[in-house]
């Protein structure tokens, strides 16, 4: 009942003395193995899509064939051709439209003979898995065997606590790597000796340099490779790839990819302008991004202080010793943990004598922010230079030695994983983060945090920025240089102003998580409303922060100097001011996004049936006076006029005024109501300026329309 895939079949050509000879150029010289082109999505938004053209056979080639002991690497390089095309694509990555050229490598690799034991994945701890699902099991609702991915390691001495094992993780940093980058980048791969040393192995993981004369290349399957690159626009800063046994879960072998950008000055546009989140495909790591926003932002933090060269220094080598152990703990198995932020209070945050010992967070899978203080007599770490506290329990679970028998292995795997309703061992992985609105229902699992009370350390990294605002144009006003430094930092500090209220917003609507078994220890209940008074609070901090009249302390006149430098033709078919009412809309709408998305609407009302005391009528009430309540008397500044026609759109869109509405009938209910509310916030007004009157009589126009839209339905 399960379909298989003939991808290809060849005719065989020779045989000799049982050894057998494929013609194998349809299978490579096709997409037989590997699908490249797409065909266009019919309803699709873009209706002018690049399209790559149909593949050229006659063109398509073997690029490089490589034989290594234990794996062939055959590199084929696929042709398209389109002679009209109607989109040309980008000219950074295209020479030509009508050829585009796509190379992809095959890897052929020797499954080893060992007696390497499978574990089992367990939902409460994060490993890659390879999914098996067992269906002659009975009475089992969860048949599932899923394999953990890990590396093979046995002890040299079975009889020791702690023994060295027969064959070591060996890591080569490769010679491209820039020396003054080489030890940190060896401090970020042997911390993770620490974790090991819980599962019962010493010195697990070894550093060695690739020496400049080597005979073998990166390619060689038995050499694991911490690689250095620099692109123009990397689309990452840190990758960890790695091979696995798909029977077993085996890990073969596994590379690392070093991206130089993250550890300059220089600003990646793309990225920092973007209104969206950081990233959206779970199949793509984007540490490397977070550390380079807050690399961005501790540099500019560090230019308003003294021995900033010095301080620079030691943030971007603790950066590079955090990012390789991300990549790392990539390619040993691990998967994100956007939990494990909630490990110390706003305190310990800044104790280095603890987070030095034990992290700054509980593992090193999380995407956190760079750590900074208001009070720099008190700065702390900037980044976890050590795997945290649930890393270590992570790596005892996987790779602790198995003993003998199916129940005392069961029973011993049992006591480790009953271990993790302790708050040091949080866990939540990308498939519940909340870092895209409407996306997850635990506020804890959010990329971009920090502490156990996120909301507080929000409120005190805005105040930083409104603080580093103020002196901008000081400290970035360089002579004899364009104003380029201090446009990048005003964005910069946006961008981290962005991050903190979306870190607040997810709290409203939110419920916990545990996912702790029945009869645990420990456990508290599966799902757990945010509870009342934590809910209001963060209403309460996005009504100072982000919807206040004086939310965002912008100097006066600061925009006359927000110029880029330009470059050639740069601006062509576009206007290069600075377009700051778009920048703060942008803010407003990202939590906004998340305050009436249809998911968190949906359940503030159902979670009422298990424990909400936060209803959806007061949430969006909140919401409405926060956005209305405090100028409604009084002249509205273009920044809260622009909000304010954006909340009543949502509203109407809420309601289904003008189209049918995708959101449940209590949520159109009571944003009708809400828009009603407005009306009257509005029509009570006095005659404060002539922009106000003129915003007003907007408002009031679109919400009449909507209103009158819908009776001329019915």
């Amino acid at each position: 009942n399960a379909s298989t895939a003939i991808l290809a079949s060849s005719f065989v050509v020779a045989e000799k003395e049982g050894n057998v000879l494929i013609e194998i150029d349809n299978v490579f010289l096709s997409e037989a193995l590997h699908q490249i082109s797409r065909g266009f999505v019919p309803g699709s938004p873009n209706k002018n899509p690049f399209k790559m053209g149909k593949l050229a056979k006659d063109r398509t080639k073997y690029a490089a064939i490589k034989n290594y002991p234990e794996n062939t690497d055959l590199a084929v390089q696929y042709v398209y051709t389109n002679p009209l095309p109607t989109n040309r694509g980008s000219d950074r990555g295209l020479t030509d439209p009508r050829s585009v050229n796509v190379t992809i490598q095959h890897s052929f690799i020797q499954m080893p003979e060992n007696n390497y034991t499978p574990r089992f994945e367990d939902v409460r701890v994060g490993y890659f898995s390879t999914q098996i699902t067992n269906m002659t099991i009975p009475d089992d609702v969860t048949p599932y065997r899923d394999l953990i991915h890990r590396w093979h390691l046995e002890k040299k001495d079975p009889q020791q606590e702690r023994s060295e094992p027969v064959e070591p993780i060996v890591w080569w940093i490769e010679n491209t790597t820039p020396h003054e980058f080489r030890d940190a980048i060896k401090e970020g791969v042997l911390a993770w000796n620490k974790a090991f040393e819980e599962a019962g192995f010493r010195n697990t993981v070894q550093v060695k340099i690739q020496p400049d004369d080597a005979a073998w290349d990166a390619g060689d399957i038995r050499y694991n490779v911490l690689r250095w690159t620099s692109s123009p626009n990397p689309p990452f800063g840190g990758y960890g790839p790695s091979f696995v046994n798909p029977r077993t879960g085996q890990i073969l072998g596994a590379d690392i990819m070093l991206e130089y950008v993250y550890f300059t000055n220089r600003v990646k546009y793309d990225f920092l302008y973007k209104p969206e989140p950081f990233d959206e495909d779970v199949n793509k790591c984007s540490a490397g991004e977070f550390i380079h926003q807050g690399n961005l932002f501790g540099m500019t933090t560090l230019n308003f202080g003294s021995n900033k060269n010095l301080l620079k220094k030691e943030l971007i080598r603790q950066s590079l010793i955090r990012l390789v152990l991300h990549e790392v703990g990539h390619t040993i198995g691990l998967n994100h943990n956007f939990k494990s932020s909630h490990l110390h209070n706003n305190v310990d945050i800044h104790n280095k004598e603890l987070t030095e010992r034990v992290g700054l967070t509980g593992s090193v899978m999380d995407y956190t922010p760079v750590n900074l203080s208001l009070d720099t007599e008190k700065q702390g770490q900037y980044y976890s230079t050590v795997p945290g506290t649930y890393d270590d329990w992570a790596i005892e679970f996987g790779y602790s030695p198995s003993v003998k028998g199916l129940v005392k292995e069961k029973n011993r795997l049992d006591k480790i994983l009953s271990r993790s309703s302790n708050p040091e061992l949080l866990f939540g992985n990308d498939a519940d983060d909340m870092r895209s609105p409407g996306k997850g229902i635990d506020p804890r699992v959010m990329t971009g945090d920090m502490s156990n009370n996120p909301i507080e350390y929000s409120e005190r990294r805005i105040a930083l920025i409104n603080i580093l605002m103020e002196g901008l144009s000081r400290k970035y006003a360089i002579d004899g240089e364009s104003y380029h430094r201090l446009r990048d930092a005003f964005y910069i500090l946006f961008r981290e102003y962005k991050n903190s209220v979306a870190t607040v917003s997810r709290f409203v609507g939110g419920v916990y998580v545990d996912r702790s078994f029945v009869g645990q220890e420990g456990a508290a209940l599966p799902y757990e409303p945010v509870s009342y008074e934590t809910q209001k609070y963060a209403m309460y901090v996005l009504e100072n922060l982000l919807f206040s009249p004086n939310s965002f302390q912008i100097p006066e006149a600061l925009g006359n100097y927000l110029q880029q430098q330009r470059r050639g033709f740069d601006f062509f078919g576009k206007t290069e001011d600075p377009k700051i009412h778009e920048t703060i809309l942008g803010i407003q709408k990202s939590a906004l996004n998340h305050l009436v998305h249809v998911n968190v609407l949906k359940r503030l009302s159902d979670s009422q049936l298990y424990g909400n005391e936060y209803t959806l009528n007061e949430m969006l009430n909140d919401l409405t006076n926060a956005v209305f309540q405090e100028d409604s008397k009084t002249a509205v500044n273009t920044f809260r006029q622009n909000l304010q026609a954006e909340y009543v759109n949502r509203l109407i869109t809420i309601a289904g005024l003008q189209k049918e509405s995708s959101y449940d009938y209590l949520s159109q209910a009571s944003a009708l109501k809400n828009l009603k509310d407005v009306l009257k916030l509005i029509s009570k007004r006095s005659r404060p300026n002539t922009a106000t009157n003129i915003h007003r009589d907007f408002l009031e126009h679109k919400i009449l329309t909507a209103l009158d839209h819908t009776q001329k339905k019915r």
